[in-house]
């Protein structure tokens, strides 16, 4: 058959719904004609097996089916209406009963077949059909089908024991006349045939229905939004100059080459360096999509936009591009700056990254807590936090073996074990092959290594850091002085609970940390780890100053303030002379 006289349209390759196999596919939701009859495949799964089939309003690659499956589902219609009709022609059989001679005549239309066509016999002629010939798989499988039914032929079998003389007895009735004898065999026969005629009858009555009825009415529309969603961002980022990007923690990173980014300037003009035709493949679905807005404007034209609603408007109606319009808010959208950042939504302002997007969940989570209120992005935070309402609930903790700490999850524990026990490298550089076991030592190695400047300068004064943690506990410590831990003995305040516990050996007079050199004891493990250098041969702090050299940094610090005494020296300049 020429491909020219296909009867409705073929994609060509697709990935059948029902086998999985890559093949030319037709549309279940489209009509076709076969054999002079219109077919539409998604309404036969409905009348064959009452199956509705979901994402039929997507797009073609997701509603397609190839020809095996096409003569399969025929197949299966086939024998539905043959099993219909013969039940029906059974009930309306004739039965006679009489006292002395029983008579059975029936006469029943039997569909002699011919042999069928192996299944797999079908799938290797069709996927060995290549795109240089003139005929469709599809079609061919199909004309083949016809074949198969032409060769249908009727057979009608009687079954006839001696007829009736009198044929004046009541047909299909228990009774019997006076002085013959009852059959319960015969009478639990007759009952059996009319309870399935009433069977047949509500079945035909429901197959009229369902055709009568409207597909809209009948296949009920189910849509992925989440599919739409991140169709929508895909298209908003290829068209625009929005800046899509990932965080960790409070870092910026490309999302298409997972370089890292303190000022989110940089991060912009690097971003403009990669093709946004891209961003579909490098898009998780898994994770939030997080977008700078601090430029939007239209890639296609010169028109200035300033919010995402009027681009979309603007990428539909001039461009001409699609959009779908059941789903809002493809990402979450931040103008991103050094500094203090600011919600694009309500105005509030935070210190830093992290902190935003947690309040961003006030805004764009679907999760929420119906005893408070709060929102979330996941099911698993939502799930912690409905625990803290809870008081009576006992909460199921997870103990680690090695050591005295409890996790929440045993996802958690397991990690713990691997990272801290294990020793298993679970921090991956982006730039080299190296793995790290902590955050901490990642972040050391790409400042290192690779050349990474990280510069967090204070608000409050003019030190500068290397990493907002040190920052942060910069600000609390010496501008907000949260001095949150205090001594039950004295008046005294620490920002650490660690410094609590080592003034508290003061009160108690405890020396728990003992030198297997000479046998001094120290109450805290740092005056142990000092006095453990004086057993050292090697002086390893030198003055730049002058010739001396100390195995003790406290004796270094004293000759420093002693001998050379100068303002700019403070115990950071003190470290950085210290040598290995």
């Amino acid at each position: 058959m020429n491909a020219n006289n296909r009867k409705g349209p073929i994609v060509d390759p697709g990935v059948c719904r029902c086998c999985g196999a890559v093949k030319k596919c037709r549309l279940l939701n489209v009509e076709y004609e076969w054999s002079g009859k219109k077919e539409v495949y998604a309404d036969m799964f409905v009348d064959c097996f009452g199956l509705v089939l979901s994402h039929l309003e997507g797009e073609e690659s997701e509603r397609v089916i190839c020809a095996t499956c096409v003569v399969r589902l025929r197949d299966a219609c086939a024998f539905r209406h043959q099993v219909l009709v013969c039940e029906e022609k059974l009930l309306s059989a004739t039965v006679h009963i009489h006292d002395d001679n029983e008579t059975f005549k029936m006469e029943v239309e039997v569909k002699q077949e011919a042999e069928e066509v192996p299944l797999q016999a079908a799938c290797d002629r069709d996927d060995d059909d290549d795109d240089d010939r003139a005929t469709d798989p599809i079609e061919d499988t199909m004309e083949h089908d016809d074949e198969e039914a032409d060769t249908t032929s009727t057979l009608t079998i009687q079954v006839k024991v001696e007829e009736l003389q009198d044929s004046s007895v009541e047909q299909q009735s228990p009774r019997r006349r006076e002085g013959a004898t009852v059959d319960p065999a015969q009478t639990d026969m007759l009952d059996q045939l009319n309870s399935m005629k009433k069977k047949l009858n509500q079945m035909q009555q429901t197959d009229e229905t369902r055709r009568t009825e409207s597909p809209l009415q009948r296949r009920p529309v189910s849509v992925d939004k989440d599919l739409h969603i991140l169709r929508n961002a895909a298209r908003i980022v290829e068209n625009s100059y929005v800046c899509p990007f990932i965080t960790v923690f409070s870092d910026y990173h490309c999302i298409y080459c997972r370089e890292m980014f303190l000022d989110p300037n940089q991060l912009r003009e690097h971003t403009m360096t990669h093709d946004p035709k891209t961003y579909k493949d490098v898009l998780d679905p898994k994770k939030l999509i997080q977008v700078d807005i601090e430029r939007i404007d239209c890639r296609l034209c010169d028109e200035k936009i300033d919010t995402i609603d009027t681009f979309k408007d603007h990428l539909t109606t001039i461009h001409g591009q699609k959009l779908y319009k059941d789903v809002q808010n493809e990402f979450m959208p931040f103008k991103l700056k050094i500094g203090t950042l600011t919600c694009v939504e309500c105005g509030k302002n935070v210190s830093f990254f992290h902190a935003l997007k947690k309040h961003m969940a006030e805004h764009f989570g679907t999760y929420i807590c119906d005893v408070c209120g709060a929102h979330y992005f996941e099911e698993r935070h939502l799930t912690l936090h409905k625990n803290s309402h809870n008081t009576k609930k006992v909460v199921q903790m997870f103990p680690c073996n090695e050591c005295d700490k409890t996790f929440k999850s045993k996802n958690s524990r397991s990690f713990h074990i691997a990272r801290i026990h294990k020793n298993e490298p679970a921090y991956p550089c982006n730039k080299c092959d190296e793995i790290f076991i902590s955050y901490h030592m990642r972040y050391r190695h790409k400042m290192n290594v690779h050349g990474e400047k990280r510069m967090f300068p204070c608000e409050g004064c003019d030190k500068i850091f290397d990493s907002r943690k040190t920052l942060r506990e910069h600000n609390q410590r010496t501008h907000l002085q949260l001095f949150r831990h205090e001594c039950s003995l004295c008046d005294k305040k620490f920002y650490l609970p660690s410094a609590l516990r080592d003034h508290m050996t003061s009160h108690t007079g405890e020396r728990n940390f003992r030198c297997e050199f000479c046998g001094k004891n120290y109450p805290r493990s740092k005056a142990l780890k000092v006095h453990l250098q004086s057993h050292s041969s090697e002086k390893r702090y030198k003055c730049t100053l002058c010739p001396s050299a100390y195995t003790q940094v406290t004796n270094f610090k004293n000759h420093m303030k002693t001998k050379h005494p100068l303002p700019d020296h403070n115990v950071e300049g003190y470290r950085a002379i210290e040598y290995s």
